[in-house]
């Protein structure tokens, strides 16, 4: 009886070995295998893989042509000001201003499987490859300069566009979703209440933001499935609006419509108070603690 369940498993296995030699063959495979092996393909990626592959794409974006950065660039920050505009309306209607940051990743997530370029996210990814050696400080600083001044400019447009049409060119009243955006705006100037200290402060907001904002696009090299880089993205970007911190992109969009909106707020306070400390803070937040201490320990 044993022997003969033991021939039983040796004709079955004899009968798969066949049947994937049969496959390989009529596939143009060449010859058959010898011996059949299981494999679990995983879909995490490792750390020190990640930094490579980051590496990899600053690589590439050093050899984009400036109107390629433009264009990426401002395409990008409209989907930011989608999601930024979504979470002022459930604020609008009622929502936590917490809970409603819980919705702002939408906005990142399309525009990173687009390809489009966002400063932020920069600020981390191109100096990894210079500290790897592959591109120079030139390469960084071109790519950082056109890609902000490209945000920059989809931002204004964006706040412009949604403006115009939700209050009929400025006939119509101002809907909810505006007047929280524009109260956001006067919340954002508000470090020059505090002096010096309120300019440090933002740029404290800014380092803050952008340590978890700039790891985006690492955590997406973490994962090959889709589904699994928006699960991982989501993390950091949900919790940055939550908790509002400062972000030099979404920051662009925020000032401008809010002004459009009737926010108290001038255009030298919005620079001088908000988009310069807090751009400064997002640049040390992602170099110091993502480009220089998360990737050289990992590429060392």
């Amino acid at each position: 009886m044993k022997e003969t369940k033991q021939t039983f498993i040796s004709q079955n296995e004899h009968v798969i070995q066949s049947s994937v030699a049969a496959e390989a063959l009529s596939s143009g495979g060449g010859t058959a295998p010898a011996k059949v092996e299981s494999s679990t393909v995983l879909d995490q990626v490792l750390p020190l893989q990640m930094g490579r592959d980051l590496v990899e794409d600053a690589v590439k974006k050093s050899k984009f042509s400036v109107t390629q950065v433009m264009t990426r660039g401002f395409l990008c920050t409209p989907f930011l000001a989608y999601a930024t505009a979504l979470s002022a309306l459930l604020v609008s209607q009622g929502w936590p201003t917490a809970a409603a940051g819980l919705m702002f990743p939408v906005g990142y997530i399309m525009l990173a499987i687009l390809g489009l370029e966002m400063a932020t996210g920069s600020f981390s990814v191109m100096p990894m490859a210079m500290l790897a050696g592959r591109i120079k400080l030139q390469a960084v600083l071109r790519n950082w300069s056109w890609t902000f001044v490209a945000n920059l400019g989809g931002g204004i447009f964006f706040a412009w566009l949604l403006w115009f049409s939700l209050t009929k060119g400025g006939v119509a009243d101002t809907p909810g979703v505006l007047v929280t955006l524009a109260h956001l705006a006067e919340k954002k100037a508000s470090y020059i209440n505090y002096g010096i200290n309120g300019w440090f402060a933002a740029v404290g907001m800014g380092v803050l933001c952008n340590w978890l904002v700039s790891l985006a696009p690492v955590f997406a090299k973490a994962s090959r499935s889709v589904p699994g880089k928006v699960m991982l993205m989501w993390l950091p970007l949900a919790t940055f609006f939550a908790l509002g911190f400062e972000h030099a992109v979404v920051n662009m969009f925020v000032f401008p419509v809010g002004i459009l909106a009737g926010a108290d707020v001038s255009i030298s306070q919005w620079w001088l108070w908000n988009q310069i400390p807090v751009t400064i803070g997002n640049i040390l937040g992602a170099v110091l603690f993502n480009s220089v201490l998360w990737y050289r320990t990992h590429s060392a």
